[in-house]
């Protein structure tokens, strides 16, 4: 995990560099070099956020954390460098288990000055909903998705996302998030999701 957390440090020192060509040129040449030694190294079979080999059923694990179940999520993954170092924890809720996911965002993911851009919320939201469905042992896939954005959401402040399920009817299932800063929140999302064979 230690190669993730640098890459991700190495990826917001790039999006907020501000020195000459020059220096550009320098660090450019030392990345490319650690790149081509990097993908010496790549897995080129299938893959998926749930394992490196896709030889993991997330279903089978779903009593784990979500951070641990889907390692190299795009939104929650610890081994996925562009996935935000956030903590995700499981709670009880009155008739489904819940998410919760919690940090803060920083350069990497701003859109308008100082804010989140939009589409890393609605990734964030679609795989917290997600890992909310393989929690209580209904794995599907996204239908729709619905994202309000009620506030900007900042940059580098201290965030929490809720997730839950609402009901389940037959194959479909449907779930609900917020996303909080603070006492304000900032946007909520519903969805439906449908099961499909190869995740049941």
């Amino acid at each position: 995990m230690y190669l993730n957390e640098e890459t991700r440090r190495l990826m917001k020192a790039v999006r907020l560099i501000d020195t000459s060509d020059e220096v550009i040129s320098e660090l450019s040449e030392k990345i490319s070099d650690i790149a081509s030694k990097a993908e010496k190294y790549t897995y080129k079979g299938q893959t998926a956020q749930g394992s490196l080999k896709n030889d993991k059923n997330p279903i089978e694990r779903r009593e784990q954390n979500p951070s641990e179940f889907f390692p190299y999520s795009p939104a929650i993954g610890p081994f996925n460098p562009i996935a935000p170092p956030l903590k995700v924890e499981v709670k009880n809720g009155s008739k489904y288990k819940e998410i919760r996911a919690f940090g803060k965002l920083d350069g990497v993911y701003i859109g308008p000055p100082d804010l989140v851009q939009g589409g890393v919320i609605a990734l964030l939201f679609d795989d917290i909903l997600g890992s909310v469905l393989v929690v209580n042992n209904c794995g599907a896939m996204t239908g729709t998705l619905e994202v309000r954005y009620e506030k900007p959401t900042p940059i580098a402040k201290e965030l929490l996302w809720t997730g839950k399920v609402e009901k389940i009817e037959g194959r479909k299932i449907h779930v609900s998030a917020e996303l909080w800063e603070g006492e304000t929140r900032t946007a909520t999302a519903k969805g439906v999701f449908v099961k499909v064979k190869m995740l049941n």
